[in-house]
């Protein structure tokens, strides 16, 4: 979930104080803006060279393998499998964020790849060569990740696995370890992961009214946001206020590296403080200075990446 989302939920706070066709036209219009999975725009892609350049191995594809799953609710679900060099049981699976793709987790990928990792590169549902006809926000997801740690337990019993998410990517990794994990689940890294869709939405739709306006105004998230719910609990089955993940950090056991960047106006700082102190698994937090909303890796690579190495060191030794 990145910047796109801005505009267009400013045109959704417009939409709620002038629409006239009642609560359901109301939510089914805002469900087609910000449930339905599209592409990401062009213009919207990284100009950072770390990030782009990622972006460009992973589209690519070299050595890739393609690998399916079923999902729970019976959609087919697509992964970029790069198996390691040499014989290896530590495996990285690097979930992307909101209207994107795999490919917007090369940078990652390609640094777990050359540190002799296995790396499994998952299209979220909805999203790239995965089926699915909206977005979870990490919720439904969750499962979907769990489907591809049993995929990898399958194959290599001995793994030892850690879960790396960015932005809706890092919601997906905190929700599942809430919940219950194979042993082979040995950490997570959670980059610029917000509390919960609920309040992401409140703080992106009040953010774009004030920029507007110059001056905070009263907008109509409580009627935007009570219309979206029912609308997709109507149509995808499920409660927007699950997509929580401060409600699953505190349920947590897995060993947890919260990332964000200091110069993050999308995803605000004060989210991740919350998120870290409602954590009661094994944890670390690195602050990345000036870095915006997903940004972290490519503003300073070598920070980001001697902090998550020594830290998975810890659970995922080399050699393992």
């Amino acid at each position: 979930m990145k910047h796109r989302t801005k505009v267009g939920l400013l045109g959704l706070a417009m939409a709620g104080a002038g629409f006239t066709g009642g609560v359901t036209a109301l939510g089914n219009y805002l469900y087609n803006q910000v449930m339905v999975p599209k592409p990401r725009d062009p213009q919207l892609l990284e100009d950072n060279s770390v990030l782009s350049q990622g972006r460009l191995w992973a589209r690519t594809g070299t050595g890739f393998c393609p690998v399916t799953i079923r999902s729970v609710d019976g959609l087919l679900l697509w992964a970029a499998l790069i198996p390691a060099a040499g014989t290896s049981h530590r495996w990285a699976i690097c979930l992307h964020g909101y209207h994107d793709t795999h490919e917007s987790m090369g940078a990652i990928a390609r640094h777990y790849h050359e540190q002799g990792w296995n790396v499994l590169l998952p299209d979220q549902r909805g999203y790239g060569n995965s089926q699915g006809s909206y977005v979870g926000w990490g919720y439904d997801e969750r499962l979907d990740l769990l489907g591809w740690v049993n995929r990898i337990t399958r194959r290599d019993p001995a793994a030892n696995i850690v879960l790396h998410g960015v932005s809706m990517g890092a919601a997906t990794v905190l929700m599942a370890t809430g919940g219950v994990l194979p042993r082979q689940v040995r950490a997570a890294v959670s980059d610029c992961a917000y509390t919960s869709i609920e309040e992401e939405m409140r703080h992106v739709l009040h953010s774009s009214v004030r920029r507007q306006f110059s001056r905070p105004l009263p907008a109509p998230g409580s009627l935007l946001f009570s219309a979206l719910r029912k609308t997709v609990l109507r149509r995808a089955g499920y409660d927007l206020r699950h997509a929580a993940p401060i409600r699953a950090v505190p349920l947590s056991k897995t060993p947890t590296l919260f990332i964000h960047g200091s110069g993050d106006d999308f995803v605000p700082a004060p989210m991740m403080d919350r998120l870290y102190q409602a954590a009661r698994c094994p944890k670390r937090l690195l602050w990345v200075p000036n870095a915006g909303h997903a940004q972290s890796v490519g503003v300073n690579p070598e920070l980001y990446w001697d902090t998550v190495d020594a830290f998975l060191q810890d659970y995922c030794p080399q050699g393992r």
